[in-house]
């Protein structure tokens, strides 16, 4: 019995150690607390027992670890990392530069004789060459017939062609006199033709008649018009109207000066001839050096060539000197002789100046010359044959998709542009929309739900309505619209961005409405604000100082629960190429720059960083929101 009673003692003494202690730790001393004791308030106050229960909730707190490292990753790692998101990153590569492009012109240079009527044949004497060079029988010289009109097509030189006016349009019969009335005709010939044309077979509209060895046609028009008479024209009245040819004239050198047209006709003749000429007071010979027909002058000096292969740079310049195409012109014979794909040769390349493509000179004034493997390639494509010339240089280009490595950590995207950097940057513009979203749905929300639970009514009705239209707005088709009306009004991406932001912030405030008003109808009819009405307040101080206050951890919860959504939204647009515009990153637009599957297949570094960045921040803000709501409501399981 003893040791009993002296078991209760001691439990007793321990207690009461126990309840000295919790005492002294929630004061300070060793008075046990009394009902009313400040550190006891101060305990039991809302707030730390909401801030409490938050921090007890572990996903809740991975979710705030998650927001805080994307702030600082967005905000402050700009400051630490190096590259900003439009600076482009170069690099050098060899590569094969195009040097020059040679090959026969694809048609025919056309240069017609004053005083000559050739305007029928002209446009067609391209495919008159071609249907007398086809028959490969040897032919040089053919008669086309266009209509009533007809031209003799003559071969004078290799490429080289003349077209002749050969018959044509002579004089005219007028019907009402009969005679001839336009026209010069013999006596003779004339009579004939004007016999020939009364007795005609009734309802005969044309005749063919020959006088003098000299075929004329007479084609019978209304009253008015007369009858047309066409002949064929003597032969020393036949004169050569054009030169057809497909031979290029070719600068001595880059810097000569252009010829006229005169001057290429003049020289083409005495090709075909004497193979010399005067213009313009000069004496020119032509001479021919490895397949290279050159114009020289009187004193020996190279003044132009003539060649049946034009050679230009990749700019469609001629830039070359005539030894160069010279050489082309005997490779481009080697490779058709032996039906080669390619040939290299070397030869000293002058250097251009890249920006302004000019030639280089060192200081004595010479252009400066680099020695160069060139490669000539034979290329077919649509029936023309074109050689390219290459070589392998130093071209400093963009880095374009370069693999993540210690300079760029996530590698670089399609514009040059360092991954890591706007991935940065683009965090900064997905978040801000976020909360500024956010913010104004609220602010709207607060405001018409607060009217409309205080006063209900007509009032509450009306905003309520409203409140279903904007329910049933679609927002997706109406951000299309409004993108495809920034688009026209080509407005700037930042402007764009504040648009885009007020337009979501409109149309996303009715669910807050909804629920502020839903929690003011029960509230406004508490004691406590019976006792507000009894001082005088007036009605703006009871909305928004005792009604919205205690609306405040719904909205809370509320508010980080839409950050998500909202950040989904954005990326979304921006993927969809209705947010904020290249170059300006976000996380949406950073995705849509890989956005078919072969690309996504190959640049996985581009896309699924910033896919797991806004997954995170999605799930983040839900963990944080789901952690507020179970810490304001104390009937949630803990």
């Amino acid at each position: 019995m003893a040791d009993n009673n002296n078991i209760n003692l001691l439990n007793e003494k321990l207690k009461a150690k126990e309840a000295a202690e919790r005492a002294k730790n929630q004061t300070g001393t060793d008075e046990p607390m009394k009902l009313d004791d400040a550190a006891r308030v101060k305990v039991l106050s809302p707030a730390r027992l909401v801030a409490k229960r938050f921090f007890r909730n572990k996903l809740a707190m991975v979710g705030l670890v998650i927001l805080i490292i994307l702030f600082a990753f967005s905000f402050l790692g700009s400051l630490v990392y190096p590259y900003s998101q439009f600076q482009k990153f170069t690099g050098t590569n060899k590569q094969d530069r195009e040097y020059a492009v040679s090959g026969e012109p694809s048609s025919v240079y056309k240069y017609v004789i004053d005083g000559s009527d050739v305007s029928g044949g002209k446009d067609f004497v391209d495919s008159f060459i071609i249907e007398m060079e086809k028959n490969g029988d040897g032919t040089t010289s053919q008669v086309f017939s266009l209509g009533t009109e007809k031209y003799r097509l003559t071969k004078i030189y290799e490429n080289l062609y003349t077209l002749s006016k050969t018959a044509g349009y002579a004089g005219k019969i007028d019907h009402l006199t009969g005679t001839i009335a336009e026209g010069t005709f013999d006596d003779e010939v004339a009579a004939e033709l004007i016999n020939t044309w009364n007795s005609r077979a009734k309802g005969d509209k044309d005749a063919v008649i020959t006088i003098g060895g000299i075929e004329y046609m007479l084609v019978y028009g209304s009253k008015s018009s007369g009858t047309k008479i066409y002949s064929d024209y003597p032969e020393d009245q036949i004169k050569e109207g054009l030169l057809a040819t497909s031979l290029v004239f070719d600068k001595a050198s880059p810097d000569a000066p252009d010829i006229s047209d005169d001057f290429r006709i003049s020289a083409l003749n005495a090709l075909a001839g004497e193979r010399q000429f005067t213009f313009e007071g000069k004496d020119y010979k032509i001479v021919n050096e490895s397949g290279e027909e050159l114009i020289e002058d009187a004193a020996g000096n190279v003044q132009f060539g003539i060649s049946k292969y034009a050679t230009r740079d990749e700019l469609g310049q001629d830039t070359f000197d005539i030894d160069f195409k010279k050489t082309m012109v005997g490779i481009i014979d080697k490779i058709e002789a032996e039906g080669l794909r390619e040939y290299n040769f070397t030869y000293n390349v002058p250097q251009l100046n890249p920006e302004t493509r000019e030639y280089e000179y060192d200081e004595d004034g010479n252009i400066v010359l680099q020695e160069e493997d060139l490669t000539v390639k034979r290329k077919e494509v649509a029936g023309e044959i074109r050689y390219h010339v290459q070589y392998l240089k130093n071209t400093e280009v963009y880095s374009l998709y370069e693999k993540p490595s210690w300079n760029h950590w996530l590698g670089t995207d399609g514009d040059g542009y360092d991954v890591l950097a706007r991935i940065m940057y683009g965090g900064r513009i997905s978040l801000i929309v976020g909360f500024v979203v956010v913010i104004l749905e609220t602010i709207l929300g607060v405001i018409m739900g607060g009217i409309a639970g205080f006063f209900g009514g007509w009032v509450d009705t009306l905003i309520m309505r409203l409140v279903d239209i904007f329910y049933c707005i679609p927002t997706m088709p109406i951000m299309i619209i409004i993108a495809s009306v920034f688009d026209k009004l080509k407005m700037a991406p930042y402007q764009r961005l504040l648009w885009m932001m007020g337009v979501l912030g409109v149309l996303g405030w009715s669910g807050i409405a909804r629920l502020v008003r839903g929690q003011i109808l029960s509230l406004r009819e508490q004691e406590f604000m019976t006792a507000a009405e009894a001082t005088g307040l007036k009605t703006g101080r009871r909305i928004f100082k005792h009604l919205v206050p205690n609306v405040m951890p719904q909205l809370i919860v509320s508010m980080t629960m839409g950050l998500g959504s909202v950040i989904l939204m954005e990326s979304t647009l921006s993927y969809l190429g209705l947010g904020v515009k290249h170059p300006y990153a976000t996380w949406g637009n950073i995705i849509n720059s890989v956005s078919d599957i072969e690309a996504m297949k190959s640049y996985v570094y581009i896309w699924l960083p910033v896919g797991l960045l806004i997954s995170l921040a999605v799930i983040a803000f839900n963990f944080v929101g789901d952690g507020l709501r179970d810490a304001f409501d104390p009937k949630m399981k803990r």
